[in-house]
């Protein structure tokens, strides 16, 4: 998943800014740490707009809620549904899946070796959040694979569930630009899930 990819880059660079751990170590998994401190029930949306090289767009609403959680691990279940649009690019109007994030996870999970081709380079910026302003702590990586280029660049908030708020990415054959995408948060509930057995 693209999501836990990025999030995957940040806890490298916050391992470069630390004291390195060794392989085999374990560390906070960081899908974990951000979802752990809200209530079962919270959910965030983002909207994705695709934009292909023909000029057509695909667009998609993904919800992810937080469905359980214990002091070892917690699952996360995506909902994504496609625009009207998206429909006819031929993608099934809507998906599910489930993803469990254990807390702790071997130092190799979250760190992306140095390598050829490769660079990353992250910063801080004020971001809108619902009409909030947030200081929210950016990573831009950029992989180069012969003619091809892939700048994904995300954006991450401590008081948001999951973390992320905005993320891009421009892939890049030669010169010309071969697809882009852009997901911004726009709504996110913190609310628990209400209980069915609440009434008699």
């Amino acid at each position: 998943m693209r999501v836990l990819a990025a999030l995957l880059v940040l806890a490298a660079s916050a391992a470069i800014a630390a004291e390195r751990p060794k392989p085999g170590d374990m560390v906070n998994n960081p899908p974990y740490a951000h979802w752990s401190q809200f209530p079962v029930g919270t959910s965030v949306t983002t909207k994705e707009v695709v934009t292909l090289a023909d000029g057509n767009t695909v667009e998609t609403l993904i919800t992810s809620k937080l469905v359980t959680k214990t002091k070892d691990r917690l699952t996360v279940e995506t909902l994504v549904t496609a625009a009207d649009e998206s429909k006819h690019a031929g993608l099934a109007a809507q998906t599910k899946t489930l993803t469990d994030y254990p807390a702790k996870v071997k130092f190799e999970r979250t760190h992306s070796p140095d390598s050829a081709g490769y660079s990353v380079t992250e910063g801080k910026e004020v971001v809108d959040v619902q009409g909030k302003q947030v200081e929210a702590e950016w990573v831009e990586a950029t992989t180069t694979n012969g003619d091809e280029t892939t700048v994904e660049k995300i954006w991450t908030a401590q008081d948001v569930p999951g973390g992320i708020v905005k993320q891009t990415m421009v892939k890049k054959k030669g010169a010309k630009v071969s697809s882009q995408s852009a997901m911004q948060l726009v709504n996110v509930s913190t609310k628990p899930a209400k209980s069915s057995a609440k009434k008699p």
